[in-house]
Order: C-alpha cells, then sequence, then structure tokens
C-alpha cells in the first residue's frame, strides 16, 4: 500500500471538504435561478459532487487516511459574492462567475494533485475522471446560463 506524503493527504483532505461543502451552495443557487434547464445542471453538478466526495473517501480509506472531520472552507469568500447573485442587470454574469470560480478551484486542487507523485493508478484515473465530469459539468452550466438570456433577446425582438 502506498504512503503519501503529508502534504498530498493535506490536499486530498482539502480536496474532500470541498467536494463535501459545494453541494450546499450549488443547491442554493439553483433555488434562486428562473431557469428549470439551469436550476437542473447546477443540482446535478451537486449531485457530482457528493459522488465525487464519496468515492474519494473511499479511496482515502484504502490508503489508510482518515479523513479529519471536514475543514470549513468559506465558500462565500472563495466563490460566491452574495451581491452578484441573480441581479437583472448582471444577465448571467452572477452564475458565470461562480462557475468560473468554482471550476478553477477544483481544477487548480485536482491538477496539483496529479501532477504531484500519486503513483496509485486507482486514485490517479478517478481523479482524472472527476476532473474530467467536472471540468464538463461546468461547461454544460455556462451553456445553459447564455442560452438564457440569448433566448430572452430573442423574443424581446418579436
Amino acid at each position: 500500500m502506498e504512503k503519501l506524503c503529508r502534504y498530498t493527504e493535506d490536499k486530498l483532505c482539502t480536496l474532500l471538504s470541498f467536494l463535501t461543502q459545494l453541494p450546499c451552495q450549488l443547491e442554493m443557487i439553483a433555488d434562486e435561478v428562473d431557469n428549470d434547464n439551469l436550476r437542473n445542471a447546477l443540482c446535478a453538478v451537486a449531485e457530482e459532487s457528493t459522488q465525487y466526495a464519496m468515492e474519494l473517501n473511499t479511496q482515502l480509506k484504502r490508503l489508510e487516511i482518515i479523513p479529519p472531520v471536514p475543514v470549513m472552507i468559506d465558500l462565500e469568500a472563495e466563490l460566491i459574492d452574495r451581491t452578484l447573485l441573480i441581479s437583472a442587470n448582471g444577465k448571467g454574469k452572477e452564475v458565470l462567475s461562480i462557475c468560473e470560480r468554482s471550476e478553477a478551484f477544483f481544477c487548480e486542487l485536482y491538477t496539483g494533485l496529479l501532477a504531484g507523485f500519486l503513483h496509485n493508478t486507482t486514485l490517479k484515473d478517478m481523479m482524472q475522471y472527476q476532473l474530467l465530469g467536472i471540468k464538463s459539468a461546468f461547461m454544460r452550466i455556462r451553456l445553459l446560463n447564455s442560452l438564457r438570456f440569448n433566448n430572452e433577446m430573442k423574443y424581446a425582438t418579436i
């Protein structure tokens, strides 16, 4: 069984904390969105985050890493500026901003870990799969977000 360095263990635990806390924040945002497709996409990312957290937790246990009680990450400061949320003048910039910040935070954590010294192929493969899934999910949200305002503009000109 591969023993990971303390730095890698800490990064994995930070990722697990983030994956554990993000669904609640995304669901709160989804509650404020007026578009069903976008709301469903946000809830889907929340569900995927929960699944990814369970997968990562299982891998940590296999590596004999006891995940600590999740470190509370200030997601408000990291990702969400509440003043941006669902303002009519923003025309989707609030959701776009949250997506970009969330995706950047995820990518930084995942790529840092993947570039690190991980010999465990099961863990590395799982993390690569999760990173691709997260990138795809946020791309879907950005697309739905842009479409909701394109459709508004199309109907406004008729």
